[in-house]
């Protein structure tokens, strides 16, 4: 297998821009923390080849991943040999329509980033193509905390009014979390030299202190700590399932008594709450998780291969097929690349939850010896995607965040797990029908 790798800096440095995330963060901002880029890595394997980006964005949106796709089709590239990741970061420019409650997008700012993964493709394609090894490094991380907790007392939200029970948005300590970060270098076959890497962890960036700059958030502090180990190499993020997974930060700040009086009455009326960090608390815990991914990557792979095939397959369902009600103009897309026999990253148009990777588990179990690595946000992002347990609970995840992403319904607990595991499921059998060494690879199922 070849590949060719390249990265650039797409922070906007010349004017302010409304950052997506937050619905109560309204004013403009400039201060950059540190910069947002784009990576990009096109694998070559016989006649298939792949695309596979990752933005510092918080959401892709239709109208960014469309207007990347209208360029990169006039270099050749189908839509599903491209593979589009957000980072997730709630600290860059806003790029979503669908979600202008969050933020509204800056058409400047997506013309900047359609132009800028342009360019780095046209760049890509006048390099030479380098046959590639691949080391993938595992490890466990302790940064991160379910966020869904089960309040048996009554509250009161803005989201939802009075309840006398609910799922509060609060630590859970002792729920479903993924502390495996993995990190795939691809290796210059012929000196060894690195040339890039793909790196996967499970955790909504939500950190940043103070919240009204640019950042890249983790996934910043993640890339340079990389690039100490391996040089100015491009970093693809590969975001996992962390729609109900937060930073697991400790707050050193000491409140005074009107501060503790305030919060136990919060808490009364709202369940536990999450303490609200320091610049210093979140630098602190973003160096140490960066420290991790590095501890990682100075060990022993946990697997090395040179591959010898290049597979995907996509499928695509309409959001009908599970939720009830008035829906963007989006569909649910999985998106599978597997490299040789060893790794596959399976990747949804959703924000899922943790719990999400067992259930796809069981649908499709892993082959012995192979690494799976499942990434969400995955070009044009619907929204939360619960499972059928949390959609019976409620909570933020299934009925909170649907009025700042343009949902207005209800999804339904009988058909949510067959219609998204079907969905994974004709992605792979896509991906085995068209075998390693055939050109057509997409299957979009549309009812």
């Amino acid at each position: 297998m070849f590949a060719r790798a390249a990265s650039c800096d797409v922070t906007p440095r010349d004017r302010q821009v409304r950052l997506a995330g937050y619905a109560s963060r309204t004013a403009p901002v400039s201060t950059i923390l540190d910069p947002i880029e784009i990576s990009v890595v096109l694998l070559e394997g016989l006649e298939q080849r792949c695309l596979i980006f990752s933005f510092d964005i918080l959401t892709m949106g239709s109208e960014l991943q469309d207007m990347i796709l209208v360029r990169l089709q006039r270099l050749g590239f189908k839509p599903d040999e491209v593979v589009q990741l957000a980072s997730h970061t709630h600290n860059s420019p806003a790029t979503d329509r669908a979600c202008e409650p969050l933020g509204i997008p800056d058409i400047e700012f997506l013309n900047d980033l359609a132009e800028a993964a342009e360019i780095l493709v046209r760049q890509i394609q006048r390099d030479q193509p380098t046959e590639i090894n691949l080391d993938v490094f595992q490890g466990q991380l302790n940064h991160s905390i379910n966020r869904r907790r089960y309040w048996p007392f009554p509250t009161f939200g803005r989201m939802y009014g009075f309840r006398l029970t609910s799922v509060a948005f609060s630590p859970n300590p002792s729920g479903p979390k993924d502390e495996g970060a993995s990190l795939v270098l691809l290796r210059k076959a012929d000196d060894g030299q690195p040339l890039a890497v793909i790196w996967h962890y499970a955790c909504h960036p939500t950190a940043v202190v103070p919240d009204n700059v640019i950042s890249s958030d983790y996934p910043g502090a993640v890339r340079l700590a990389l690039r100490d180990h391996f040089g100015e190499i491009p970093c693809v993020f590969a975001q996992g399932f962390c729609g109900d997974i937060r930073p697991n930060i400790t707050s050193s700040q000491k409140l005074n008594l009107r501060q503790r009086l305030s919060r136990l009455i919060r808490t009364i009326v709202s369940g536990p709450l999450f303490a609200s960090p320091s610049a210093e608390d979140w630098g602190r815990w973003s160096r140490s998780l960066a420290a991790g991914v590095y501890d990682i990557a100075q060990g022993s792979p946990a697997k090395t291969f040179s591959p010898a095939s290049l597979q995907t397959g996509s499928v695509k369902i309409p959001l009908g097929d599970f939720f009830k009600g008035t829906i963007p103009d989006k569909m649910l897309a999985a998106q599978i690349v597997r490299i040789g026999n060893e790794l596959e990253i399976v990747a949804l148009s959703a924000e899922p939850s943790v719990e999400w990777e067992r259930i796809l588990d069981e649908a499709v179990p892993i082959p012995a010896g192979r690494i799976r690595l499942y990434a969400g946000y995955l070009g044009a992002l619907f929204g939360y995607l619960p499972t059928a347990a949390q959609v019976l609970e409620g909570g933020y995840e299934v009925e909170g965040f649907q009025p700042l992403f343009g949902l207005s319904g209800r999804f339904d607990p009988g058909l949510i797990g067959p219609a998204v595991t079907g969905c994974v499921k004709d992605a792979f059998e896509m991906l085995e029908r068209a075998g390693p060494r055939t050109a057509e690879l997409a299957f979009e199922k549309q009812k």
